[in-house]
């Protein structure tokens, strides 16, 4: 049941991702016009996601399961950058900033544009709650580790920027609210709720818009992008699966831990990228494949779990 649920999901949001393709084509929406919805997405919507989540009645199973996700989290991320700094070494992939890119993609899944929508489908508001568990992790990692893989070094501002990022501002504020069983007032709640079905059409027509900037003759052509995608789409979310599945993980906590990890390569790995002025256009190619990709690798990992009754 689930299998269909998702498969369903993911032909939703491509086609929301075709919206945002054309609409750039027909130059509906300009490179501004992203960045400004890139930015509300990121910063007024996600969050906005993320304490929505939170507005359950405690109960110490769900307490159990957010720690669970917040652990599985912290072990795939530092898994997957172990791993992937032993396959893209000198003599696999000689140009540094070519390696770095390859290690950022195998690690940093785009978690909240596309995973919280799938897990928002299959698991609803539970979906969310676990999810926001690994986007704290991955705002985590990937301001400390993963600009460290771009720029060499991890500075201060840098930290400073993940400490205060709302995303994880919004996960300990959703915490507090969800340990004391704090709800807000009829009209915020709503208003929440309204904002936060934003980020599923608003996340997919931005995917969509990064898909169009590149000939997709010369993605599919892209050798390194096959690399990431057995790594990023496969690799990496059947380890975790079969990790939880024998530390005795199952059920909907187990598909809520995987989900996020099959999702394709960060957009982060553009962005950051241009933040530091390196080249970004196998970034923008490897972002695109795996997202196409996904429309298949999703599926099937969620498949792997039915059919293996985990």
């Amino acid at each position: 049941m689930a299998f269909f649920v998702m498969l369903n999901q993911v032909f939703v949001l491509f086609i929301l991702m075709a919206v945002g393709y054309f609409a750039i084509k027909f130059g509906m929406i300009d490179e501004n016009g992203v960045r400004q919805i890139t930015t509300i997405l990121c910063y007024i919507v996600s969050p906005c996601i993320i304490i929505f989540a939170f507005q359950m009645q405690y109960t110490t199973s769900l307490m159990t399961g957010f720690f669970i996700a917040t652990a599985s989290s912290v072990g795939i991320h530092l898994f997957a950058a172990i791993i992937s700094r032993f396959i893209y070494n000198k003599k696999t992939v000689k140009d540094k900033d070519t390696r770095n890119i390859m290690k950022f993609a195998t690690v940093y899944a785009n978690c909240g544009f596309m995973g919280y929508p799938l897990l928002q489908a299959v698991a609803g508001t539970t979906g969310l709650f676990y999810g926001s568990a690994f986007g704290g992790v991955f705002n985590l990692f990937s301001w400390s580790h993963g600009m460290t893989l771009f720029n060499g070094k991890t500075d201060k501002k840098s930290l400073l920027k993940v400490l205060i990022n709302p995303n994880i501002l919004a996960v300990l504020a959703g915490i507090i609210m969800f340990r004391f069983s704090l709800k807000f007032p009829l009209p915020a709640y709503n208003a929440l709720k309204y904002i936060s079905d934003l980020n599923t059409p608003l996340s997919m027509i931005i995917i969509g818009t990064s898909i169009s900037r590149i000939p997709l003759r010369s993605i599919f052509s892209e050798r390194l992008g096959w690399i990431i995608v057995f790594m990023r789409n496969l690799a990496v979310p059947f380890c975790l699966m079969f990790a939880l599945h024998n530390l005795g993980i199952s059920g909907q906590l187990l598909l809520c831990c995987v989900i996020p990890a099959a999702c394709p390569v960060a957009g982060a790995t553009v962005l950051f990228a241009n933040l530091v002025g390196k080249e970004s256009k196998l970034p923008a190619k490897l972002v695109t494949l795996s997202t196409i990709m996904s429309l298949f690798t999703v599926p099937a990992v969620i498949y792997a779990i039915s059919i293996l009754k985990f």
